[in-house]
């Protein structure tokens, strides 16, 4: 997963060169590249907001950051692409484009629902190792202190 920032700062570059290429006259599909550049930005964050959702209570606990500062950081960043894509649907409809929009927004969606299912899998499959051997390493370190202790106390005798 690519950082937020550079993801928005991705689609922000991929944008301006499709509104550029439109502007001199080029068909959407002409820059199809670009268009991929901004929708792969687009499904970084979403992806890091699935991650945030649904990852490890052990990596969130030690991520470093405060819970708000990373909603902050997902919410800002999936608001800056809607507003992109809002403004590259305006364009292509505005320059008669508006039949490629439609045709790339359904197979879009067709491909994303697959890619959003993907990434909750593995994520909710990260956040159970990661979980899990937490658990499993203080299970098994638990289990050794009681055994020490009962240890202690046979070999010692019982204190009087």
């Amino acid at each position: 997963m690519i950082e937020l920032a550079a993801a928005v700062s991705m689609a922000s570059s991929a944008y301006s060169g499709i509104k550029r290429a439109i502007e001199m006259g080029r068909e959407a599909q002409d820059v199809a590249s670009a268009f991929g550049k901004f929708f792969d930005a687009k499904e970084s964050i979403a992806e890091a907001s699935i991650a945030h959702k649904e990852g490890s209570k052990v990596k969130k606990l030690f991520s470093g950051t405060s819970v708000e500062a990373q909603a902050l950081e997902i919410t800002a960043a999936k608001h800056k692409t809607m507003q992109l894509e809002k403004e590259l649907r305006e364009f292509l409809l505005y320059s008669g484009q508006s039949q490629f929009y439609e045709d790339m927004m359904i197979e879009r969606r067709r491909i994303r629902e697959a890619r959003i299912a993907e990434a909750r899998r593995r994520a909710a499959k990260q956040a159970l190792i990661i979980d899990g051997t937490i658990l499993g390493v203080a299970t098994i370190g638990t289990f050794m202190f009681v055994m020490w202790v009962v240890n202690f106390i046979v070999s010692n005798g019982p204190a009087t």
